[in-house]
C-alpha cells in the first residue's frame, strides 16, 4: 500500500483494497490518438497507470487491459492521484464504472496471483 500527498496536504492510502504487482498492457485514448501504456498493479476498485501522459486529478479516462488470453477488460476510471516521483511515472485511477465480467475478470487474475 501507497501514500501520495494530495494537494490539500493530506497523505491518503490510495488503495483501498490489496492490489497485485501486475503488469497489463493498457489501450486508451487521447485527445489527439490511441496510446498504450502498462500496469503496475491492480486491485478491484482500481489501478496505477504507468505513464507519461499528464493527467489532471479528477480526469476521466476510458481504459482497456489487455489480458495475456487476449482478452480485455474496459473500465471507466477516474484520475485520484499523480506520481510526483521521476523514476516512477504514472497515475492512481478508481474504476468507475466496471461490468460484472470484467469484476470476475480482475478477481481471477488477483486469485492467480495468491
Amino acid at each position: 500500500i501507497g501514500f501520495e500527498t494530495h494537494p490539500n496536504g493530506e497523505n491518503v492510502n490510495y488503495h483501498e483494497e490489496d492490489s497485485k504487482e501486475i503488469r497489463l498492457k493498457v489501450v486508451y485514448r487521447s485527445t489527439t490518438n490511441f496510446l498504450n501504456d502498462y500496469t503496475a498493479n491492480i486491485s478491484i476498485g482500481g489501478c496505477f497507470l504507468s505513464t507519461q501522459q499528464p493527467f489532471k486529478i479528477g480526469e476521466t479516462i476510458e481504459l482497456s487491459m489487455i489480458l495475456p488470453t487476449g482478452q480485455s477488460i474496459n473500465a471507466t476510471s477516474i484520475v485520484r492521484w499523480t506520481s510526483s516521483d521521476p523514476s516512477f511515472p504514472g497515475v492512481g485511477v478508481q474504476f468507475t464504472v466496471l461490468s460484472d465480467r470484467d469484476k470476475r475478470l480482475i478477481q481471477q487474475i488477483l486469485a492467480d496471483r495468491e
